[in-house]
């Protein structure tokens, strides 16, 4: 007798019969699903990454003339998602540093790699004092901004800007 099987001998009540089938029907019926729609959405391919942990949604600038543009990297010519937050998402009263994160990927969640980004913060320093970064494999850069107040950083991200705002506590 294999290991929690009941003996052939014991009659199981219709019911308790029909539960189990059911449950046995429902589990396979998820294992299909599950593997029909891994094979369906990425073809082998790792889910996408999740989303920024602050929740913030960034919104684009309106257009700049080119004269105009403060922050000038090489322009992406597809349509690009861009995600960008800071770790920790707040900084303490008095300030500090925190990690300034960006996400780049193509329309439907590939990672989009090379991509050129500047970054600026007001007010605040940043460890790349501005100047051109680009995209890993993963289609991610970073940067360290260092800043006493509540910070605005305005980034370039192919060609489109965008802002969001790191806060700094206020003093107990």
């Amino acid at each position: 007798m294999i290991r929690g099987q009941l003996p052939s001998a014991v009659p199981l009540p219709a019911r308790c019969r029909d539960a189990l089938a059911g449950r046995l029907c429902v589990g396979l019926l998820c294992a299909i699903a599950f593997v029909s729609c891994a094979t369906l959405r990425g073809r082998g391919e790792p889910p996408p990454p999740p989303p920024p942990p602050s929740g913030q949604a960034l919104t684009p600038d309106p257009p700049v003339p080119a004269e105009e543009e403060p922050l000038p990297v090489k322009a992406v010519e597809e349509p690009i998602v861009v995600a960008a937050w800071a770790e920790p998402r707040q900084l303490p009263p008095g300030g500090g540093q925190a990690q300034i994160l960006v996400r780049i990927q193509k329309r439907g969640g590939r990672r989009f790699p090379g991509v050129e980004v500047r970054l600026r913060a007001a007010p605040g320093a940043l460890y790349s004092g501005g100047g051109v970064l680009v995209t890993d494999e993963q289609g991610m850069t970073r940067d360290r901004l260092t800043t006493r107040k509540t910070a605005v950083i305005t980034l370039n991200a192919g060609g489109t800007r965008y802002r969001f705002q790191v806060p700094v506590a206020e003093s107990p």
